[in-house]
């Protein structure tokens, strides 16, 4: 079965606002593979290729990008021509994403949530760090260097993806109480 992903996953692992995936769910361009906006692997390969363009198009452009993308993923091609001299190389996103996805599902697997530690809170492994609060610190620009003094345990790829992280699943609701 084909990976889905949230919307906000979806912006995590594109770089991209939420905002602006949202947008492209409400315009229909991406079409959701369920009643509750999920998304394909090839809407995240569509969403950072807008990401890399970085130019607005008309959402029938996009309409039209979109499901051209989607046959040429499907039809296992390397590239896709857009207009004359403008050529995506589908298989190098496609791996980046790939690659990208399958090295945060290793990270994520090794991390802890056990409700007798920190009340549930994700942490890394034999700590009581929590990955979120390590991603908030980076998120509001705390350096890796000043992190990594702190916690010298903490790999480069544990503060990277403790940023990742908290941009895919972001707190929602009210605080706890506590």
């Amino acid at each position: 079965m084909e990976a889905i992903f949230t919307p906000t996953e979806a912006a995590a692992f594109t770089d991209l606002p939420p905002k602006r995936v949202y947008k492209e769910l409400e315009y229909k361009v991406i079409q959701p593979v369920a009643d509750v906006p999920r998304l394909s692997f090839a809407a995240l390969v569509y969403l950072r290729v807008l990401k890399e363009i970085n130019f607005e198009f008309s959402v029938t452009f996009r309409m039209n990008l979109y499901q051209r993308l989607v046959k040429a993923i499907e039809n296992h091609a390397s590239n896709l021509e857009i207009a004359k001299f403008f050529i995506l190389q589908l298989d190098v996103i496609t791996q980046e994403l790939s690659n990208s996805i399958a090295q945060f599902d290793r990270w994520k697997s090794r991390l802890v949530t056990d409700p007798n530690i920190m009340g549930g809170e994700v942490v890394f492994s034999s700590s009581r760090l929590s990955v979120r609060r390590i991603g908030g610190m980076l998120e509001r620009g705390e350096s890796a260097v000043t992190i990594q003094e702190d916690y010298p345990y903490l790999s480069s790829a544990d503060l990277r993806f403790a940023l990742l992280y908290v941009k895919a699943y972001p707190l929602a609701g009210r605080p706890k109480k506590v």
